[in-house]
């Protein structure tokens, strides 16, 4: 308990203050010309500028040159994110932050290093490096800077700055007085690229009222890039396919293609969940199961040797996934519901992609770089799924396109496509539409403000089993709580503006935004545009202190003018831990289309 109250005081103490000095008040950095030049790449000026660019610009001058030596610097949590003046703090709390922090390990960055010494310089590669470290969620922001070997014409030197976050964290989430969610974690167990993390839901409603998970994972396991997540939860968060609370245990082990350089990807998962009665349903309704996962991909990306230039890749991958009961529901009604029988299927992919980022601010953090991707990206699918006796041959096309325009302003366009084969006939067919923006910064002085738009649309055709289309989605509207809404076509748009100011509470930086969502849905032969649209309109305030490794934490609070079942009007939700940042992935595992 002291630790946890020395932790608590910690994280409060340091959020007040944004920073706290290291012991000897130095950051690991000479104080030279080549040290500052190198905190001022990765610290936002007090100008808070919005940066956009090209990620791989930077380095375009020294294409080819050979790289001599890796050199890896780290500034620590203790340097704020806003403004690189602030450093004076209490000695008390310098210690007590410092004892519980340890900076990230020089192996640990160099694990998750593309490149090497002795060979040339690709601009590319260098720039997917510092997005990938960006993402590791124990850094805060990362540079690659690249400086010329005196006397010498081809050869550089490569210097590796990382930014780590203060790693010791925690949740709480609640959704009445007598529910809610909390937990502790740290995201950098002894510098290493490790997590361990606790977590836990209160509900009275519960027997026993408190339920928990225990989590650990380890990021890029001896420079593989394979992390590796065993965990054991009580909290109905593993795979939890089923309409129960359920408990589970599950092993993952995930290699990402992080890099157009990368050849192989891939991924394996081993899942044993079951049901729990601990809102002591009656036995006639409490559907009783148990069921286990295993889930194998492995993917080869085709390419890797093209010129530094090209970034076309055609990557080719394979899934197999299998749901075993070994305990099902005995209630007549459930027999034939998909969800609680036995599921497999193998499914190939071929992806045709080209992708570069773009580098920017106030997407979702409050100052920190975020990487915006631009290109292209056609997936086919094939494979064959056998589920309630169905033995069923499946294809499907999902067509990506995303792009920057001049002003800052960015565009992305999703079309998919997917359905199944059956006595001959065509089947459970499913298309989505979607289009998104996200506005150019405009800046107003010390506040800026950023527009959003989504416009998603959905249809079902030929249903046999698949599950319909719900309102309630996030591609309809996510928070309207009106189960009995279905239907086989659905259109759903979102809107949002988000105010990125100079205040900070607590360190905590300020956003409020306004937001408006429409949707509809029809029932099958029915006209869409005839039936009642829903709409949700609201406000909120989304705040985050960047160089902590909380989430962010949202407040939204809305209003729905029309509601069904006997709703409320209103709904306030309070939303901490969140890991909200753009989605800036390659290519992933062979997949159905998601779309609820």
């Amino acid at each position: 308990m002291r630790r946890l109250y020395i932790l608590l005081i910690t994280l409060i103490l340091s959020a007040l203050t944004g920073i706290a000095q290291s012991p000897n008040g130095k950051n690991g950095l000479n104080n030279n010309k080549i040290s500052r030049k190198i905190i001022r790449s990765i610290t936002t000026s007090e100008k808070d500028t919005t940066i956009n660019q090209k990620s791989e610009q930077a380095f375009m001058p020294y294409q080819g040159r050979i790289i001599r030596k890796i050199i890896v610097q780290k500034i620590g949590f203790e340097r704020s994110i806003y403004d690189t003046t602030k450093r004076k703090i209490v000695n008390d709390i310098t210690r007590i932050a410092n004892s519980l922090h340890t900076n990230t390990r020089v192996q640990v960055i160099k694990d998750n290093l593309f490149f090497k010494e002795k060979r040339p310089l690709d601009p590319y590669k260098l720039a997917d490096n510092e997005r990938h470290l960006r993402d590791l969620d124990f850094i805060l922001d990362a540079t690659i800077l690249v400086r010329p070997v005196r006397r010498s014409r081809d050869s550089v030197d490569v210097i590796v700055v990382t930014r780590d976050v203060f790693s010791l964290g925690g949740s709480f989430t609640p959704s009445s007085t007598d529910k809610y969610r909390f937990g502790i974690y740290d995201a950098n167990l002894g510098g290493l690229g490790q997590r361990i993390e606790l977590n836990a839901l209160y509900d009275s409603d519960r027997q026993p009222t408190l339920g928990t998970q225990f989590l650990y994972s380890k990021n890029s396991v001896g420079g593989t890039f394979i992390n590796a997540t065993v965990s054991y939860t009580q909290l109905n968060n593993g795979s939890s396919l089923g309409l129960e609370n359920e408990s589970a245990v599950f092993l993952r082990l995930d290699r990402p293609l992080v890099s157009p350089y990368t050849r192989m990807a891939g991924g394996i998962e081993f899942s044993q969940n079951w049901s729990v009665n601990v809102f002591n349903k009656p036995s006639a309704d409490f559907r009783e199961y148990q069921y286990g996962i295993r889930d194998l991909w492995i993917g080869y990306n085709i390419g890797v040797k093209n010129r530094m230039k090209n970034r076309n890749r055609h990557f080719v991958a394979l899934r197999s996934f299998k749901q075993h009961f070994s305990d099902k529901p005995w209630q007549v009604v459930e027999q034939d519901n998909p969800l609680y029988n036995n599921t497999s299927f193998l499914l190939g992919e071929v992806s045709f992609f080209n992708q570069n980022f773009y580098k920017t601010r106030y997407i979702f953090g409050f100052g920190r770089t975020e990487d915006i991707p631009y290109g292209r990206q056609l997936t086919l699918l094939a494979g064959k799924v056998n589920q309630l006796g169905r033995n069923r041959p499946y294809l499907g096309a999902e067509l990506i396109k995303s792009f920057v325009q001049n002003n800052g302003d960015f565009f992305s366009f999703t079309l998919s496509a997917g359905g199944f084969y059956f006595n001959e006939r065509v089947e459970d067919v499913l298309l989505l539409a979607n289009a998104s923006l996200f506005s150019r910064i405009i800046d107003m002085k010390q506040f800026k403000l950023r527009h959003s738009l989504a416009i998603t649309y959905t249809t079902i055709l030929k249903p046999a089993i698949i599950f319909p289309l719900q309102l309630r989605s996030e591609f309809g509207l996510k928070q309207f709580r009106a189960d009995s809404l279905l239907g086989n076509k659905r259109l759903g748009i979102h809107a949002e503006s988000v105010l990125f100011t100079p205040l900070t509470i607590l360190g905590f930086r300020i956003a409020p935004m306004l937001f408006a969502d429409a949707a509809m849905i029809a029932p099958q032969n029915q006209n869409l545009f005839r039936q009642q649209a829903y709409f949700g309109l609201g406000g909120g305030i989304r705040t985050r202190n960047e160089n902590l490794v909380f989430g962010t934490i949202e407040l939204r609070c809305y209003y729905f003018p029309v509601v069904v079942e006997d709703l409320s009007h209103f709904r306030i939700t309070l939303s901490s831990n969140l890991q909200v940042k753009y989605s800036a992935g390659f290519v992933k595992k062979p997949a159905f289309i998601r779309y609820n």
